[in-house]
């Protein structure tokens, strides 16, 4: 029997990963909460959606668990998401494609995504709010820390070191032994050869550092 479940967001990824839970998991996705501002009316995708700062009250997180449904658009909502529903109380559960191959030595926190075909290799550790599109390999040793992005058919090489708030690219390529810092940007199809700087933005093969992000942090359009 699945369990029910609370799905924080609305928008196309919060409707794709209705559609994961609902049909892939051992999850039910029963009801949507978002911020008063973005509450137009009374359902999304035929479910109610109600009001986060009532959410606790009507489904409170001593029975029911949640998942923050943010994309990749701007980084820093999807960190203070996460913080704000753990605040709460609630458990943020993981959504792994039954068509995914994970290791069984791999270690995973809360709230991350990992879709079908992607390959997770022995010792990796993935912290927490991480998104992994499909089609990826992430290989042995790899760690993870929180709130990154991975596009589909990424390669991170062994030993190698993803820190927080971080996105890569369709296709990129990043070697073994790299360590990629907080809140950086590998763009599509890129080679990563060395780690990487703060707040910056790297294109290309090999990658180079084209552009500074620390006021706006990284928003896509």
């Amino acid at each position: 029997m699945q369990k029910n479940i609370i799905i924080y967001g609305k928008g196309n990824f919060a409707k794709q990963m209705l559609y994961y839970f609902n049909t892939s998991s051992d999850y039910k996705a029963i009801v949507f909460c978002t911020d008063n501002k973005y509450i137009t009316n009374s359902t999304f995708c035929n479910l109610p959606i109600i009001s986060f700062d009532e959410i606790e009250f009507e489904y409170p997180p001593n029975i029911f668990k949640a998942f923050v449904a943010a994309g990749y658009s701007n980084m820093r909502a999807r960190k203070m998401m996460f913080e704000s529903i753990k605040a709460k109380g609630y458990t943020c559960v993981n959504y792994i494609s039954p068509l995914a191959i994970i290791d069984s030595s791999v270690q995973t926190g809360e709230n991350n995504v990992i879709l079908q075909n992607s390959v997770i290799e022995p010792y990796v550790r993935i912290r927490h709010s991480n998104i992994i599109w499909s089609s990826c390999n992430i290989c042995h040793n790899v760690n993870i820390y929180s709130n990154s992005f991975i596009a589909s058919q990424s390669l991170v090489g062994g030993f190698s070191i993803i820190k927080n708030n971080y996105f890569i690219g369709f296709n990129s390529t990043i070697i073994e032994n790299i360590t990629l810092e907080d809140k950086a940007l590998i763009g599509a199809k890129s080679l990563v050869l060395n780690n990487t700087e703060k707040h910056s933005k790297y294109l290309g093969t090999p990658a180079k550092r084209v552009s500074t992000h620390k006021e706006q942090g990284i928003k896509i359009l």
